[in-house]
Order: C-alpha cells, then sequence, then structure tokens
C-alpha cells in the first residue's frame, strides 16, 4: 500500500505554531486534528482519554529521537483501527529531542494494542519521506496539506515492507575525526557522555569507532590481561604515565583489532536484533554502501521503537 494511501490530506497539518508551546498545547493540537479528520471520532473514546494516553507515554521519555521528528503515540485497547497524522511545524519546538534540536515533523499515532506492528510500518515509511532532504524542504514550505500529500504520493513510498535499520536508527550525536588524538577521544567521550564515538575519515567516511574501554585498555599495562586479581597492585595509578606522555596518540595510530560494529543500512529488524542480541552488541553504526554515516541504533533504540511500541 502507498504511503499517500494511508497519509491522505485529511491526515496533514501544516502551518502547526511552534515557538515556546508546552508538549501538551501541540500535542493537543495534532489530536484534535486527526479526531475530527478521522474515523477516530466513532471510536467511542474521548480526546481527554487520548491526549492523557498520549501524554503518559511522553513522561516516559521523550518521543523526539533527533533530526527534527517525533514520534508521539499510543496503543489502546478501546479502538478498532489504526490512525496517524503527520503535523508540520516550520519553525520548529523544543520537544526534548535527543540531539537537542528543535522538532518540524511529528508522527502522531494511536493504533489498537495488537497491532503495534502497524505502528512500526508507517512510522518507518513516514522517516523515509521524511530522510530525502528535497522531500522536507519542499514539506516545510508547502501551503497547505495537499501540496504535502502529493510530493507524498509522488515519491510512491510502500508502506508494507519489511523494517530496515535504515527505519530504526536514530542520528548519530557526534563523532571525531581519525587524525584526533586520545586527548581528544576522551574530551569528547566526555562532552557526549557516550560509551563510544564514531571515526570518520577526511571525506566523511566510517573508519572505526573509538570507546571508553579502549582509552582504558590502553592505559593500562599489558601484563594486567593476564592478571585474575588486582589486590597487591590495588594503589597503583595505571593512568598517571598515561596521561603524561600518551595522551597526544593519535587515533590513526592505535591498533584496535576488533571489528567495529557496524550493520548496512538495508539489514532487516531481524539482522538488527541478532547482532545486539545474539552478538551482545550495545550499538550498531548504520552505514550505506559507500562506508557513508548514516545513524545509529542502540539497545534503547530496540526498546524503545520495538519492545515498548509492541
Amino acid at each position: 500500500m502507498k504511503l499517500s494511501f494511508m497519509l491522505n490530506e485529511e491526515r496533514i497539518l501544516t502551518g502547526l505554531t511552534g515557538g515556546d508551546r508546552s508538549k501538551k498545547e501541540i500535542i493537543g493540537d495534532l489530536l484534535i486534528a486527526l479526531y475530527d479528520g478521522t474515523q477516530l471520532k466513532n471510536e467511542g473514546i474521548t480526546k481527554d482519554k487520548l491526549l492523557d494516553s498520549l501524554l503518559s507515554r511522553e513522561r516516559e521519555m521523550s518521543t523526539a529521537l533527533g533530526d527534527g521528528i517525533a514520534f508521539p503515540h499510543a496503543r489502546l485497547d478501546e479502538i478498532s483501527n489504526s490512525y496517524t497524522l503527520l503535523g508540520i511545524c516550520p519553525e520548529g519546538v523544543e520537544f526534548n529531542s535527543l540531539d537537542q534540536k528543535p522538532v518540524q515533523f511529528f508522527v502522531l499515532s494511536i493504533v489498537p494494542q495488537d497491532q503495534a506492528n502497524l505502528l512500526l510500518l508507517n512510522r518507518a515509511a513516514i522517516v523515509r519521506f521524511l530522510s530525502n532532504r528535497e522531500n522536507r524542504r519542499a514539506a516545510l514550505n508547502a501551503d497547505d496539506a495537499f501540496a504535502v500529500w502529493q510530493l507524498i504520493d509522488k515519491s510512491g513510498i510502500e508502506i508494507d515492507r519489511n523494517i530496515l535499520a535504515e527505519d530504526i536508527m536514530r542520528p548519530q550525536i557526534g563523532h571525531i575525526g581519525i587524525e584526533a588524538t586520545l586527548k581528544d577521544a576522551a574530551r569528547a567521550l566526555h562532552k557526549y557522555h557516550c560509551d563510544s564515538l564514531p571515526i570518520l575519515d577526511e571525506d566523511g567516511r566510517f573508519s572505526g569507532d573509538i570507546s571508553c574501554y579502549d582509552l582504558f585498555s590502553y592505559g593500562l599495562p599489558d601484563f594486567f590481561a593476564n592478571l585474575h586479581t588486582i589486590s597487591f597492585v590495588r594503589n597503583m595509578d595505571p593512568f598517571e604515565k598515561y596521561f603524561q606522555s600518551d595522551r597526544d596518540t593519535r587515533l590513526i595510530d592505535l591498533n584496535i583489532r576488533r571489528e567495529p560494529p557496524t550493520i548496512s543500512a538495508d539489514a532487516t529488524l531481524m539482522e538488527v536484533v541478532f547482532e545486539i542480541a545474539t552478538r551482545n552488541k550495545a550499538l550498531l553504526y548504520v552505514v550505506d554502501k559507500n562506508k557513508k554515516l548514516l545513524g545509529v541504533i542502540d539497545r534503547f533504540s530496540i526498546v524503545d521503537k520495538i519492545l515498548v511500541s509492541a
């Protein structure tokens, strides 16, 4: 089924006001448009209950996962059909996004409790449309909902296909250049409050990653790897010399032998889950065929987009 068939003109809201409005106000406007413009109003559930469910989900954790897109949603036993609306806010609004950027696109979804897969499929199709920067710019500048619908229809994007890695990834926040030093890496990891960062070459291609584990391992004497206890050297500071003499070592000169945790953008959801769950990888960097970094999938992505939505 084409995305334009599901996301018809009545399910697109343009000109959404942003500024310093609250989440309750923004979601309230989206809900009114969806409620009044679809059969949701005939499901026998009030707007107030729907709004409470949507806001309750936001209180658990913001549904703004980065790149200017938020996915407020609710799953309810009381409804029998799936409803989705695309809201467009050209000026942007603060929505507690993971990358701290304002949100311009809202994908509001209300689905039956037992149809979580529809939530993922609809969301993935809209993300594919918005991942095209020309589509995004045209949608932000569109005069009305019909103009946006024409863009979606022209894209020819289909809903009914497998969920891929590119559909559930989130934007990667932060990276480090291959010529950076260990000191630079330590500062970057601290700046972004993360356990690892991708390393990009001068052309912006993925060249590996640097993690806190790598820093710790590099700072420890080689013989530590064969010890069963360090009780006899508990007062030793293995990092003192490291920070004094080796902090200017470049990442390009490190001999990191482990395989970088990457996955192809067109990998299926089952392949993603296999890599994270079976092979115990904390995160996966999503890359295209030219090794360009597209985004990242971590364990939270699976919990939030698959398990919590499911």
